[in-house]
């Protein structure tokens, strides 16, 4: 790396190795949730060998007086390279840290090369700048560009800066209030549980063998969970590994059982997730002897969470439970970069096993089973076409979500389907109120939303329904049409937000109202091209075995060493957080859930 001084009287960066072989100039300035991608061109100077003046073997660095960093670039031909960065996850899966930064060239054979900018084109600067606010705009990340003028070049400067606000002054209140507000409240609750797991972790230690299955939004064990616990089991491993259970809801249970959970946290080598993880926000785990494997069940990248809603409603902090998970699960190689970004970890720590429910749903005899059971359980349902309608819930979290029954016109719908057609209703769990399906129409419409098994349930499915559920995942195994009625899309995009285009992604024809959806029914048109392609993007592997590969290179840790490198220990100096605890009202909660 070259040395660098300040020119104190412009704020240059001078580079000690002379007169630069080429010309840098950032070109164009590209955002994508909160990846911004800077485009470079570089110029050789002029004379009769100024192309060889090029080094092949440039890598770029952002520095400030002080500091400097590595960036990822990418050569995209003809003298131009792009490079990306990653706001909320830049080293040590921390923000991009504070400061005014410059890109810088690097190569063996020439010297560093400072970026520069066009000068007529300072007010595409300003229109490249973004203002992410989090923390119940409490707290803010800036990303402003601009120049530092000097006498030979303009610089190209980026300036990221984390910035907080304090809270108003509590209001004098009564003794129960105020005993509750100094010594109940969140902040100091956090302490607490943090307090109890280090002093567990350090007096009882980590159990070797011990595998905790945990989750914050459900009472009882399902979905990847179960399925990696069961195959434990079928291959005798339960013999050999303790088994431990903590499955409850947000702000259920006491201290006791928190205390209880913390203890198995602090003790368990493997600790097994299927959604967002509440008390991680609190405690600090100890990642020499203790792992965190997130096996979330949502297995395509199609709506934002995490930090690809960083700066939107809802959003999560710079410091989030996601943040510590060791390994985190996806069904593809193409999605790994999604969730990287999502959970705000390396795309290192994202490893394609696939989704252990999947191998159920690919169990041709356990599939034959469920469809003979059905068909007896259901003489109703055996014989006729079924159309699935599942849509995700709205609201922000489990104590809000609902569904808007009134998108649904269910005279013209029984009309639409006639009687050789049922429509089974299965609504998101944490949708509260029933499906209020009119009494003439219960010989065709049936509410399945507690129906326990609703994976298998796909299988009897001809046609699904839906809008932004993950249930498209395992769907599209099936290669049945699948349409999706979303007719708050333009809402949603805007408060909720989407990876990908929605109408582009969408695996199947989408519709904005109602009678878009009778129309479809009635034609069949529902654009199944989509599905294939889809289904190619989503699943590096078609098998049974995504369990046994969470098992083996996760749990067991039995796999190749590239695939399981990942490290955290960069240290990237960046202006501390407020890690004052706040009160969120389980805004995060539903970053996952969904």
């Amino acid at each position: 790396m070259s040395e660098a001084s300040e020119d104190t009287s412009t704020g240059h960066i001078e580079t000690v190795e002379g007169a630069p072989p080429f010309a840098l100039t950032v070109e164009r300035i590209v955002w994508e949730r909160v990846l911004v991608t800077l485009h470079l061109r570089v110029t050789p100077l002029s004379g009769p060998d100024a192309a060889s003046n090029v080094p092949d073997d440039l890598a770029f660095e952002v520095v400030d007086l002080e500091r400097a960093y590595p960036v990822d670039s990418t050569y995209v031909g003809d003298g131009r390279y792009r490079i990306d960065v990653n706001i909320t996850r830049f080293g040590a899966r921390r923000q991009f840290p504070n400061g005014t930064w410059r890109i810088r060239s690097q190569s063996q054979d020439a010297g560093p090369v400072i970026a520069g900018y066009d000068g007529t084109e300072l007010a595409k600067l300003d229109e490249a700048s973004r203002v992410f606010l989090y923390n119940k705009n409490r707290s803010v990340v800036t990303v402003s560009f601009g120049i530092a003028e000097n006498i030979d070049a303009l610089d190209f400067v980026m300036r990221c800066y984390q910035l907080n606000r304090s809270g108003a002054k509590p209001k004098r209140v009564g003794p129960v209030k105020w005993f509750k507000r100094k010594y109940l409240n969140e902040p100091r609750m956090m302490k607490r549980a943090a307090f109890i797991y280090k002093w567990i972790n350090r007096l009882v230690g980590v159990r070797k063998g011990q595998i905790l299955f945990a989750s914050d939004q459900r009472l009882t064990i399902a979905g990847n969970l179960l399925r990696v616990r069961d195959r434990l089991v079928e291959r005798g491993l339960d013999k050999e590994l303790d088994f431990k259970y903590s499955f409850r809801l947000p702000k259920s249970g006491g201290w006791g059982t928190t205390i209880r959970i913390l203890y198995l946290m602090a003790t368990s080598e493997v600790i097994l997730l299927d959604d967002y993880f509440g008390l991680l926000k609190s405690v600090k785990i100890d990642t020499e002897r203790s792992r965190v494997v997130q096996l979330w069940h949502a297995g395509s990248g199609f709506k934002s969470v995490g930090y690809s809603r960083f700066g939107n409603i809802g959003s999560p902090k710079l410091w989030h439970p996601h943040r510590q998970y060791t390994y985190a699960i996806t069904g593809s190689e193409h999605l790994v970069p999604v969730y990287a970004e999502a959970f705000g970890i390396e795309e290192a720590a994202v490893i394609p096993t696939g989704l252990p429910r999947v191998d159920w749903f690919l169990d041709e005899e356990r599939t034959r089973r469920f469809t003979e059971d059905f068909a007896q359980e259901h003489p109703e349902i055996a014989g006729k076409r079924v159309v699935l309608f599942a849509p995700t819930f709205r609201g922000r979290s489990i104590y809000t979500a609902f569904y808007d029954y009134s998108w649904i016109d269910f005279d013209a719908l029984y009309e639409a389907v006639g009687p050789d057609t049922v429509v089974l209703f299965r609504m998101h769990h944490f949708v509260k109120d029933a499906v209020p399906i009119p009494e003439q129409y219960r010989d065709r419409f049936f509410d399945f939303t507690h129906y326990p098994d609703g994976l298998s349930l796909l299988h009897v499915v001809d046609l699904l329904i839906t809008d932004y559920s993950s249930i498209i995942y395992e769907f599209s195994l099936l290669d049945r049409p699948m349409m999706f009625y979303a007719p708050d899309r333009v809402n949603y995009a805007a408060t909720r937000g989407f990876h990908r285009d929605y109408d582009e992604t969408a695996p199947g024809r989408v519709c904005s109202t109602f009678p878009e959806v009778l129309e479809a029914i009635s034609t069949g048109e529902f654009e199944v091209e989509k599905v294939a392609q889809f289904r190619a993007e989503n699943f590096d592997r078609i098998d049974t075995g995504a369990a046994d590969r969470v098992i083996d290179w996760l749990v067991l840790r039995d796999a190749p060493p590239s695939a399981l490198t990942v490290d955290t220990s960069e240290e990237v100096p960046v202006a501390a957080e407020h890690h004052e605890p706040v009160a969120e009202e389980h805004e995060e909660e539903e970053e996952a859930a969904r």
